[in-house]
């Protein structure tokens, strides 16, 4: 086999981190001037310059440090390292010839005027910027004023189809007849039936969705840097009953914050019509920025608590056709509200601006395990890498190189 384009892969992969030595460097000179002075934030920097160090390696005593650090400054540190990160980042320009979401953007008539398909309420504030502009640019604020972002635009039938047939064979294969006792709702089915990232890395329609230029377009505009590929699983939601509180824990169907990463957004999308009876993303509006303080600990928030805080009001629950997407800043309070009367299936993929934080599998590096192994997993997941890393870099996928 020809390894010289793995090894130029590798390199590139190890630049970008390296890179990332420039953030950590304006931090340590001015963090008491971005944020009140903090033991932790301290830390992080010192964890940071470690990880950058090492080529990429975070401990489990480091990601403690940095959760513990997002809880104590509500927030404030991820938000500052991640706009500090983005000031040192080149930005790319995405071609949105290519986008699946193309009909965002219309030119009906004969005399070719532009239509702007516009969601959510965005304020359409540039209205002298190009069509795609408009489109990326109030999704992004949509994001940074309330967490989410819905696409209007459905994926092709041909990709969830597609999508939807692999995860359920795979899930039938790992599990048996449990799969359709789940989307029964029978009783003794699992509630949840989860396909990780061994699995979905395998199925070319994640790397398609998470590389489509229009999503990394209002990802990047949101985070100030090109979006890492990161995380893809896949969820079976059964509507069977709970039998207690920690089953509803154990499922993320209890309201909570994700943070594994400094900066990130998640892209779901609904495989099966998902009304409120069968599940929906549920979100508190707003609180990836302001929330009570005590709603900032790590742990688990159930509906009655989200209330006697005064949030009710802003609780979201999005529902959609099979197809739809959406992006969430999943550092906001949120949950999948627990199915009633039919099973929901869906996949998600996660956006980083870093991969510092949460410690990464080594495994997790297809292309280089791939120099010296003959497994058929790593050598499949490598080649996805290798043509998704041509198409949107090597930053893009450095998660899997």
């Amino acid at each position: 086999m020809n390894t010289f384009p793995d090894r130029l892969l590798i390199e590139a992969r190890d630049a970008s981190i390296q890179l990332e030595q420039l953030a950590i460097d304006d931090l340590d000179k001015n963090i008491d001037g971005y944020l009140p002075p903090n033991w932790r934030t301290r830390r992080m920097i010192e964890s940071w310059r470690s990880y950058v160090a090492s080529g990429g390696r975070s401990t489990e005593a480091d990601y403690a440090n940095f959760r513990t650090a997002f809880t104590e400054t509500e927030g404030r540190s991820n938000k500052v390292f991640s706009d500090v990160l983005a000031t040192h980042t080149r930005k790319v320009q995405y071609d949105m010839s290519q986008t699946m979401f193309g009909d965002y953007v219309k030119k009906p008539g004969e005399k070719g005027e532009t239509t702007v398909t516009m969601l959510n309420g965005e304020d359409g504030e540039d209205q002298n910027s190009d069509a795609w502009t408009k489109v990326i640019n109030g999704a992004a604020r949509h994001l940074e004023l309330h967490g989410w972002w819905k696409s209007k635009v459905f994926l092709p039938d041909s990709v969830v189809k597609s999508l939807s047939s692999k995860i359920m064979n795979q899930l039938v294969k790992d599990n048996g007849d449990a799969v359709q006792a789940a989307v029964e709702g029978k009783d003794g089915a699992p509630m949840q039936i989860k396909l990780n990232s061994r699995f979905a890395t395998t199925f070319e329609e994640m790397y398609e969705i998470a590389s489509d230029p229009l999503l990394m377009s209002i990802v990047q505009a949101y985070m100030g840097v090109p979006p890492i590929f990161n995380t893809p699983v896949s969820i079976l939601n059964s509507f069977v009953k709970p039998k207690n509180s920690k089953e509803l824990s154990d499922t993320a169907q209890l309201f909570h914050h994700d943070m594994h990463r400094l900066g990130f957004v998640k892209i779901f999308v609904y495989l099966t019509d998902v009304e409120l009876t069968s599940g929906p993303h549920t979100l508190v509006r707003g609180t990836h920025r302001k929330r009570p303080s005590h709603l900032w600990a790590d742990g688990r928030h159930t509906d009655v608590s989200i209330a006697q805080a005064g949030l009710a009001d802003d609780v979201i629950r999005i529902t959609g056709k099979a197809g739809s997407v959406m992006l969430v800043d999943t550092s906001c309070l949120h949950k999948g509200a627990h199915p009633d009367s039919e099973s929901r299936l869906l996949a998600s993929i996660q956006y980083t601006n870093s991969l510092f934080g949460k410690p990464i599998a080594m495994s997790d590096r297809k292309v280089e395990a791939s120099l010296s192994s003959k497994n058929d997993n790593i050598q499949e997941v490598a080649a996805l890498v290798r043509k998704y890393a041509v198409k949107s870099g090597a930053r893009f996928m450095q998660n899997f190189i």
